[in-house]
């Protein structure tokens, strides 16, 4: 009912309607800060842990009426870049010795700074179940006039909102065990010519002195096409040994114990193979696939050790064996789905042996899965993806791939993939004071029982989030301290267990829900939710969803507050807007099920600052670059130019732009540009030829193209991808790509941002 009468297509302008006010203006910033309502100390740093709102409901009609998610957004391991370390801490280390880990008897909580101390120090009263507990004597310290420990800012946990314990022996199934890298690598004939074989040994090489777990690291290397190939890289071997096995109905493994080696010892043996792996396949003729015998025989050599395996996919898999018969895929995709509710059955996977093998192999055995899909046309990623959903690994796809155009973007992929800070056998649990219960996971996990996420790895660019609801019908305490405990081996070794708590204020107050909002944090929830329902039944769910969710949030506030709008509020339909024209789930015909499966299986997995920048992408004006100081230098750090409007009227066609949606970037050259400024950016007289082309900026020795390139250094930086750069010229034929991303603008489904305010207000008078 929310939504009735409200086509996003409507054909004409709305009459203004001033209930809501004016539209806001989009936000200025490149990455916004985050929002904060609570009080810094003993919080954890929005960097690891935000809330979509900063307060809780005291009953489940008070939440009922929000109409929005309460959610928690946890990025554990996003510990600060080396170029801010200067000005973010690191998270404090600590080691209970002898005592343990502190934790509620009763619940598990772990120690955190909210718990109160009593009978002068020698109990503490737990903050989510109200237990009484025990201090040990090792961790005993008299408390002050305040009812404080006297030694409490000697003490990391009890004043810090991020923390990580050394895990004792108990917290231990099996000793922590090395880490390990598999490559399964497709070197069928399409592999070869499209460069894909190369582009990966040439990677993988540059990445093996950077490998995590130092000397402890394992690496092995498997290979197929209409066979499998194994490789002995034995350190007493004076070059490599390759084993073919052509039987696929019971692959086995030639040499079990011989085919996953230490890096370090074997390391000369690695890099003589990743240079002769190209000439070995030269003439490949073969253009079949066995990936699915390669895939289980990549389990059995890693099902002892558990681990990383990076598989390459050149093109579909066709031959399997006995044990794999259904996992032989087909072209499927019918263009005449795209844009219809038929759509979603290219969405969804039309065999259950990929996921089966995720959940009863990998996970189990504590294996993740990168996929490197590179194939000429379709790929039928929608099947291959729960290999990367429920091992929380990752899909990166390149459509078409050339190694000549896409080589630099696969290689920092792959080198990031390789190198970025990483756990292993991972868990996550997160916890919630009583009266609270965690209702929903969203992303890329397994969901072990009831509330935890199993990871068999988890690295610094995954973040994953959760629903809040209430299990008692009011709340009597003040507030909810909501706990996210990872507990993972790092790439040394160690077993940690990383702790981050917030402690957030209850409130009956309807209003104080939409003053602590987080519009962004909020919109990650949504986006995410709204993915898994495209996913289940189809795209115009996932819509409706989004709608009725900023909707029925705003008719609550209209309905139920006196105020103005607030901030955060009033953000929500720039961003309802801009998720509905995303091409995660904006309908019509122009995007492919390959495009939008891989989208969805991104997005699962992005931190908040990743999904605002996808969906409502930065747009800097580079010929009005000198007029400011953006792109220059101030201590070191590069300052930002202002973004501007995502709006065709708002661009000049005498100007250079460039957009930044996170995930690639794109620079509109205008009809009218100057040639000078050409030559000055790209040292070009004429963008002729620069309609969706893929480019790299060149360094010249110009104040502009220095500028530009700093904004660009900057910008990637801050991404997990390689963010490739093409060039859009005003009226060709790949400004499409660039108009989709004006959420500002009207399209041929979608209403402009100033219709939908428009009849939004009208909605709610």
């Amino acid at each position: 009912d929310a939504v009735a009468g409200m086509s996003l297509g409507g054909k004409g302008a709305a009459a203004p309607v001033r209930v809501l006010g004016d539209a806001p203006a989009p936000p200025e910033q490149w990455i916004a800060p985050p929002v904060v309502s609570l009080p810094p100390e003993g919080q954890a740093n929005p960097r690891y842990m935000q809330c979509s709102t900063y307060a809780i409901p005291s009953s489940g009609s008070v939440a009922q009426k929000y109409a929005l998610p309460i959610s928690v957004i946890v990025h554990p391991l996003n510990d600060p870049r080396p170029d801010e370390r200067g000005t973010v801490a690191p998270v404090p280390v600590v080691n209970f010795g002898a005592c343990g880990v502190i934790r509620c008897r009763r619940c598990r909580t772990y120690i955190n700074p909210f718990v109160s101390f009593l009978d002068a120090g020698r109990r503490w009263r737990c903050n989510v179940c109200g237990l009484l507990n025990e201090v040990h004597a090792d961790y005993y310290c008299s408390l002050d006039a305040n009812g404080r420990r006297r030694d409490n800012l000697d003490r990391p946990e009890l004043n810090h909102g991020v923390v990580e314990f050394v895990a004792p022996q108990d917290y231990m199934v099996r000793p922590p065990q090395p880490p390990c890298f598999l490559f399964v690598i497709d070197v069928s004939s399409r592999s070869v010519q499209s460069g894909m074989l190369r582009e990966i040994c040439a990677a993988a090489d540059a990445a093996l002195d950077n490998l995590p777990g130092g000397e402890r690291t394992q690496i092995g290397f498997v290979t197929f096409d209409g066979s499998l190939h194994y490789y002995n890289l034995k350190s007493s071997l004076s070059e490599p040994q390759m084993l073919a096995v052509a039987d696929l109905d019971e692959p086995f493994l030639p040499l079990p114990s011989d085919l996953l080696v230490n890096l370090q010892e074997s390391k000369h043996l690695a890099r003589s193979l990743l240079a002769k792996l190209p000439s070995l396949f030269a003439n490949s003729i073969v253009g079949d696939s066995a990936m699915a015998p390669a895939l289980q025989s990549a389990c059995a050599m890693m099902q002892h050790i558990g681990g990383k395996i990076l598989l390459f996919q050149s093109v579909m898999p066709t031959l399997t064996g006995k044990s794999s018969a259904t996992a032989a895929l087909r072209a499927r995709e019918d263009t005449k789905l795209l844009g219809t509710e038929k759509e979603s059955v290219l969405l969804m996977p039309s065999t259950d042996w990929f996921k089966t093998l995720a959940l009863e192999v990998c996970s189990k055995n504590q294996i993740s899965v990168d996929i490197f899909s590179c194939c000429e046309h379709y790929a039928d990623l929608a099947n291959l993806v729960p290999l990367c959903r429920y091992t929380n690994g990752q899909l990166w796809h390149y459509p078409n791939f050339d190694a000549a155009r896409d080589g630099d973007s696969f290689r920092a992929d792959l080198g990031r993939a390789l190198t970025r800070q990483i756990g292993f056998e991972a868990v996550i649990r997160i916890r919630a004071s009583s009266g609270i219960r965690i209702s929903a996971f969203h992303g890329n996990h397994y969901l072990r029982g009831a509330d935890l996420l199993a990871l068999p790895t988890v690295d610094c660019d995954k973040a994953f989030c959760c629903d809040l609801a209430h299990e008692e019908q009011s709340i009597t305490s003040s507030h909810i301290l909501i706990q996210c405990a990872l507990l993972y081996t790092t790439s040394d070794g160690e077993r940690r267990i990383r702790v981050s708590n917030l402690n957030v204020p209850v409130t009956n107050n309807l209003a104080d829900l939409y003053t602590a909002l987080d519009a962004r944090a909020t919109m990650n929830v949504l986006i995410k939710s709204s993915i898994e329902q495209a996913q289940l039944t189809k795209i115009t769910d996932a819509r409706s969803r989004l709608q009725t969710a900023c909707v029925n949030a705003l008719k609550t506030y209209r309905i139920m507050c006196a105020t103005p709008l607030p901030e955060q509020a009033a953000l929500l339909p720039l961003l309802t807007l801009a998720a509905l024209k995303n091409a995660a789930v904006r309908d019509g015909a122009d995007v492919r099920a390959d495009e939008r499966s891989a989208i969805m299986m991104q997005v699962g997995s992005m931190p908040i600052f990743m999904t605002t920048s996808f969906l409502m992408p930065s747009i800097f004006a580079i010929h009005r670059l000198l007029e400011t100081d953006g792109g220059t230098e101030v201590d070191g750090a590069v300052v930002m130019p202002a973004s501007g409007r995502l709006s065709a009227e708002a661009l000049e066609a005498h100007g250079v732009y460039l957009v930044d949606n996170g995930l690639c970037l794109l620079m509109w050259i205008g009809k009218n540009v100057h040639h000078q400024l050409l030559l000055d950016l790209l040292n070009l007289p004429s963008a002729d030829r620069l309609d969706g082309a893929k480019v790299n900026l060149p360094q010249l020795q110009t104040e502009l193209s220095i500028r530009v390139n700093r904004i660009l250094r900057r910008i990637r930086e801050l991404r997990p991808t390689s963010l490739p750069l093409y060039t859009v010229r005003q009226g060709g034929a790949a400004e499409a790509r660039f108009s989709a991303l004006l959420v500002e603008d009207r399209t041929l489904t979608t209403m402009s941002y100033g219709e939908w305010w428009q009849t939004l207000a009208r909605q709610l008078q």
